[in-house]
């Protein structure tokens, strides 16, 4: 007896596993899932005009919806699915054993991205023999997974396997990058801080061209200014502007492509100061703001080597900088304490980390504000 209820109940989780296969197959195009709870789903049902939807699934206009009631025997059914679609594993699986590790894997994944197993069944099948189209669906799969899970690290490594693939053979690489960054702020904006999205527009970086990374900066400035906590977006600049000199120094007219990267380097610092003005006491901001000076101090040292000139263009540059500290210091403070104390934390590691290699600090404090000769020892010293 209890072997003929188990048995109903596996042939019920197939039938299940079915339909949701079928659903997949039928609309390849889907671009958002989402797993519902029977009241909301049923409420979806109720307002539905479109027939062909069933009990557990709804998809209408590329968009997918499941009743989280089955999801527990619905994973079962394509974990066992997967599981005997792999059972005997082989470097090039038959065309009929591939159609289903990729039928099987997809509904697995869409139920849980995590499992490593399956992407790599995926990675097996799509090894074989390149297909240009088999690899974008994977693209789609990803962006899929990514609409109702856009930290998950699973799907955004199989993404970049299957990208760094596709270079080997696509050559229109500008289109693909801008579609990823194009995500990749789609991601940022559903959930934020998203570190794992940042970091795979960063990974795209070396297969840009030059005049990519201008437009990647110039893309870039109006989200990091609308969004100034997120510091994932001022590291993905400073990727961008390391890149652009690298590029420089590589071309044959290095001299004036390195000339207009370090001007957009002053036009970086001058945008930074401006957000520092505006929104006192960021993080990010500061961060962002000690990587710009550190770089640009060295380089000014490097001129002033080979310059005749006896004024020294750092010291000129971190009595600006003191000039911006005094200035944010002298700024009145918020009810929550939170600017005095990202102030005080900007300016220690300033004056601290960053100003010690270039002459003697005390000179320098000096020279810039010595009305706060009393603060600067303080900050010295403690």
């Amino acid at each position: 007896m209890e072997s003929k209820e188990a048995a109903a109940a596996a042939q019920a989780e197939e039938d299940l596993l079915r339909d949701f296969e079928r659903i997949l197959h039928d609309d390849p195009l889907i671009d958002e899932v989402g797993f519902l709870h029977p009241t909301q789903f049923h409420s979806l049902l109720v307002d539905s005009t479109d027939k062909s939807t069933s009990q557990y699934f709804w998809c209408v206009d590329h968009k997918l919806a499941v009743s989280s009631s089955i999801l527990p025997d619905l994973y079962r059914a394509a974990r066992r699915a997967h599981s005997n679609a792999t059972l005997n594993p082989s470097s090039s699986p038959s065309a009929s054993d591939a159609a289903l590790i990729m039928t099987h894997s997809k509904a697995l994944l869409i139920l849980c991205a995590d499992l490593l197993t399956a992407w790599n069944s995926r990675k097996m099948v799509l090894s074989t023999n390149f297909n240009l189209s088999h690899l974008k669906d994977e693209l789609r799969l990803c962006a899929l997974i990514l609409s109702y899970s856009p930290k998950n690290e699973s799907t955004w490594s199989h993404r970049r396997w299957v990208i760094k693939n596709l270079a080997q053979h696509l050559q229109d690489m500008p289109e693909l990058i801008d579609k990823e960054s194009l995500l990749v702020k789609d991601m940022a904006e559903k959930s934020k801080m998203n570190y794992r999205a940042w970091r795979h527009r960063c990974w795209l970086i070396p297969y840009m061209k030059t005049k990519q990374v201008l437009d990647e900066l110039n893309k870039s400035k109006k989200w990091a200014e609308l969004h100034v906590a997120d510091n994932c977006s001022f590291h993905y600049r400073r990727s961008l502007l390391l890149a652009l000199l690298d590029g420089a120094a590589n071309r044959e007219d290095s001299l004036i492509c390195q000339s207009e990267a370090y001007l957009m380097w002053k036009e970086e610092l001058r945008w930074n100061e401006t957000l520092i003005r505006r929104y006192q006491g960021r993080e990010s901001l500061w961060n962002h703001r000690r990587f710009l000076s550190q770089w640009w101090v060295q380089h000014l040292l490097s001129c002033e080597e080979t310059s005749l000139s006896n004024e020294s263009l750092a010291d000129l540059f971190l009595s600006q900088e003191i000039h911006l500290l005094s200035d944010c210091l002298g700024a009145p403070g918020d009810e929550f304490g939170e600017t005095r104390v990202q102030q005080d934390a900007a300016v220690k590691g300033k004056v601290e980390e960053r100003l010690k290699s270039v002459g003697s600090l005390k000179e320098v404090l000096a020279r810039a504000c010595p009305e706060k000769s009393r603060l600067w020892t303080h900050l010295l010293h403690c």
